[in-house]
């Protein structure tokens, strides 16, 4: 068994920055709701909290979606990755970034605004968008009434997909066919990207249990595993560097939500326990291309400072399992 509550109180004693005291705090001890309160406000004054308020615009985005606009210099390339740095970050419903950005996803799915990004000229696009705006907004706003319409048509999908017990790729372009008007084949619409699988483990018993069961097999068979991140959800193998790492937590953060995550686990955590450095902490790299979680410290040049960031990350998993 892993210290999980030790190990973040090691952390905790030697006063880390703000973000990371909020997660260890709000996330691993579930500390009191005054406790958290103050790491919340601390948090929200951080360097990181402050450049993503400065970049996001008026209507709650951060410009383009889901592709970057290459031109543009900016630190925050989409709003997709805002909201993943916001939820990274610690930023619940109650701030304002995150506010703004509920808002304006809810709005860009009920059709208020215009999707920002140029259009791809296909029969996906219209389909893609949707998917794209609803897993972003299930990302921080699970229970939101606007993600209703999204969930029935990728939990129908998922259901036909998967009704012979196995992952069967005809049933899924008839299911499209009928319900999207979508061609899927060998696209970014297949079950097995991260979107849908972020959208359809946002809601617990979303899925028959047997459904989930097929799914989560068929992923974890998978040698590339969910689309977009291209990590097998398997233990990763020695050499990877960290944006490899950075990926696969990225993986087991969106499959932890199904509750038949927690079996397939088992030698996740043993692979982590094996990791735990001598001076109980974990390290996986020095720098991760283009994460939207990491860095969570403002100083970078702390002595722990990047062993901080990665051990934070994993007692969150952790805590997940043990949950």
């Amino acid at each position: 068994m892993i210290p999980v509550r030790d190990i973040a109180n090691q952390i905790l004693d030697t006063n880390p920055d703000p973000v990371v005291r909020l997660r260890l705090l709000r996330d691993v001890l579930r500390s009191s709701p005054e406790e958290i309160a103050r790491a919340k406000k601390e948090a929200s004054e951080s360097s990181w909290v402050v450049q993503l308020g400065k970049e996001q615009r008026q209507d709650g985005s951060w410009g383009r979606f889901h592709s970057e606009d290459t031109r543009l210099k900016q630190k925050i390339p989409t709003t997709e990755f805002g909201v993943a740095r916001a939820q990274a970050l610690g930023l619940d419903d109650s701030h304002p970034i995150t506010r703004k950005a509920v808002n304006y996803l809810a709005c860009l799915l009920k059709g208020e605004f215009d999707f920002p990004d140029p259009a791809e000229k296909n029969n996906r696009w219209s389909t893609g968008v949707r998917l794209f705006t609803a897993s972003t907004l299930a990302r921080i706003s699970p229970g939101h009434p606007a993600l209703k319409d999204s969930l029935e048509l990728w939990s129908a999908i998922a259901e036909r997909t998967f009704s012979s017990g196995e992952y069967d790729p005809g049933a899924e372009i008839q299911a499209h066919r009928q319900l999207t008007g979508a061609s899927v084949e060998n696209s970014y619409l297949r079950l097995h990207g991260k979107y849908q699988i972020t959208l359809l483990g946002s809601q617990p018993n979303l899925l028959a249990r047997k459904t989930e069961t097929n799914l989560l097999n068929w992923l974890w068979r998978r040698e590339d595993g969910l689309g977009y991140l291209d990590m097998p959800l398997s233990p990763p193998k020695p050499g990877c560097t960290a944006s490899q790492m950075d990926r696969w937590f990225t993986s087991m953060e969106i499959v932890s939500r199904f509750s038949g995550w927690h079996e397939r686990a088992k030698e996740i955590t043993r692979w982590l326990r094996d990791r735990l450095g001598e001076n109980g902490l974990w390290d996986f790299g020095s720098k991760a291309f283009r994460s939207t979680f990491m860095p969570l410290s403002q100083n970078r040049r702390g002595r722990y400072t990047r062993t901080f960031d990665w051990t934070t990350r994993t007692l969150i998993l952790l805590e997940r399992y043990n949950a």
